[in-house]
């Protein structure tokens, strides 16, 4: 059986670790066989364009994932996975929320969709905490179940018809990557901070919800935890107004970057703005128009392209 989960984007600006969503930009497929005894997962081979910083084995994310779906479901098998990474690590893209995601779905489609929805991504959410050290359901939830993504007590899902331009800067990324990204946050904030922010989360998610771009562009374009980590990302402040140039309605941080989003109708031309930022920059980048992907499942034999990079 071949499952496949695609990248996302997650805060989109004031939704930190709130907001995810998945892109049709970059996707990983698993490919599981079960056998008697476990239960137990391993990760026996990584192939794909980006296999190169992912090591196979018991601790691989989509090992893990599927061996905590096992264990949810007390079912006494063990997994064998190839895990086709299509996703780039290291870039705010979900890439080992990616692998975990499809990993969980496809143990849970043998055992003949036992599991609900929360504990899906609870099995998944344990996949990520292996490669980033924490749970980010904010990555996992929009990749098993597409479209965006609203995380708390209960996972609240739409399905926004909007398309974005992601940009990936080919720089190097430091280790622990996460970690580094997160300690450069606020450990508090002003009331003021607060409620701004508070606002403009409204805004994307009510823009989103009723397809008004212009308001979810501005709830987008805001962010606490966007202007702490911005001096991190190359190009940030530069890029932005290339987008905002062009005709972008709202930009963001990928995660924790170093990838950007930026919301748009005519994409095009953003798409062109953005890749002549990064040019004059020095930085050597890929510029894709992304749509809004569905989840988490099951695909037909054959050969796995990923994303339309323009170079």
């Amino acid at each position: 059986m071949r499952v496949r989960a695609y990248s996302t984007s997650a805060n989109l600006g004031p939704g930190f670790d709130v907001i995810g969503i998945a892109i049709d930009s970059f996707m990983d497929v698993v490919e599981v066989e079960v056998e008697a005894g476990g239960p137990d997962a391993i990760v026996t081979e990584v192939i794909g364009p980006y296999s190169r910083e992912i090591a196979p084995g018991r601790d691989n994310s989509a090992a893990v994932a599927a061996r905590t779906v096992l264990e949810y479901a007390e079912a006494k098998l063990t997994a064998k996975i190839k895990l086709w990474k299509g996703v780039p690590p290291g870039r705010g893209l979900g890439s080992s929320g990616a692998s975990s995601a499809a990993a969980a779905r496809a143990i849970d489609i043998l055992l003949g969709e036992v599991l609900r929805e929360e504990e899906l991504i609870k099995a998944a959410s344990e996949g990520e905490r292996a490669a980033a050290g924490s749970p980010h359901p904010d990555n996992v939830a929009p990749s098993l179940l597409g479209g965006m993504v609203i995380v708390g007590d209960e996972i609240v899902k739409i399905e926004p018809d909007v398309r974005f331009v992601l940009a990936i800067p080919w720089v190097p990324i430091p280790e622990r990557k996460t970690e580094v990204m997160r300690s450069v946050l606020p450990d508090s904030i002003s009331l003021s901070s607060m409620v701004k922010n508070s606002s403009h989360l409204a805004s994307l998610i009510v823009g989103m919800a009723y397809g008004d771009l212009k308001l979810a562009g501005k709830g987008m374009s805001y962010s606490l935890v966007d202007e702490a980590r911005s001096r991190l990302i190359p190009g940030f402040k530069e890029v932005k107004e290339a987008a905002f140039r062009a005709g972008a309605y709202g930009a963001s941080i990928s995660g924790a970057g170093p990838s950007m989003l930026f919301l748009c109708d005519e994409c095009e031309k953003v798409r062109r703005e953005v890749q002549e930022a990064y040019k004059r920059l020095g930085i050597p980048s890929s510029v894709l128009i992304a749509r809004v992907a569905e989840g988490a499942g099951e695909v037909e034999e054959g050969t796995f392209k990923c994303g339309r990079i323009i170079d």
